[in-house]
Formats: C-alpha cells, structure tokens, sequence
C-alpha cells in the first residue's frame, strides 16, 4: 500500500505493538485552539487505501484526556479516492477546555484503522415487512 508522508521525519506509519488494530497519526506543524475553537489539525500523510476498505481515523485514547481536544465528527471516514498527492489526513478537533490547548508538531494526535467494506445493492421497497422493534433508545425497555 503507498503512503506518502510529508512530514520533516518522513517516517512511515506504524503499528506499535504486534496486537494493535490502529496506527497513530502525528501532527504535521504546531496548532494552538482557544478555548471553545476548532481547527483541522493535518498529519501530511497522504494514504491509497486498498479497495474494498476504508480508512477509519479516530482520536486516541489520550487525545481528550491530555489535551481536552474531541474530534467534531466523532469519526472521520477517508475514501479509496482520497488519495491525491494533496489530500492529506486532517483530524477536526474542538478544545473542550476553558484555557488554550496547544498541539506540537510531531505529537500523536489521532489513529487510523483500516476496515473491511461490503457495498450491497440498494433496492427501493414501499414497507419493509418486518415488525417494528421500537424507537430510538428502546432497545431492552419494556
């Protein structure tokens, strides 16, 4: 699989222990939030997911615990052609914090995991047929 990095280091992604699903994500260049703000925070790493799999990038277990960062769209979906020489990996984060949070560069900011996709056919029907299980949030009410 190509990944172009464009980061000063230029090292490759990694997976850091031999039972890890993800590989971290550093940040390309320092980025300070304000309290309350959002920014996209780039990694410079430009990835060619291999077809019938998506790329999956989510914050680290960390990322709000240290920073107080929360990632916007709670996960971030990077298609099989978003792979330009130009499309990089960004992670839209918001500081949830009263003070200014500040992200060096280098420092891991995000994962990514590769998953395994199916794209059925979609086929239009006036009722489902099945009976309906309930609302939103009812799963095990009485």
């Amino acid at each position: 699989m190509q990944v172009r990095m464009k980061n000063v280091s230029g090292k490759s992604l990694e997976y850091k222990t031999p039972g890890a699903c993800a590989f971290d994500c550093e940040a390309l260049e320092d980025v300070v939030f304000a309290p309350g703000e959002w920014k996209l925070v780039d990694t410079g790493t430009v990835v060619a997911t291999p077809e019938g799999y998506c790329l999956v990038i989510a914050p680290r277990s960390g990322t709000f615990k240290n920073y107080g960062l929360m990632q916007v769209n709670s996960i971030g979906i990077i298609d099989q052609d978003y792979c330009g020489d130009a499309d990089t990996i960004k992670f839209a984060y918001i500081n949830m914090k009263k003070e200014e949070v500040v992200i060096k560069k280098g420092e891991r900011i995000g994962q990514g995991m590769f998953v395994k996709i199916e794209k059925p056919e979609f086929i239009l029907v006036d009722e489902m047929g099945e009976k309906n299980r309930g609302w939103f949030g009812t799963t095990g009410l009485q």
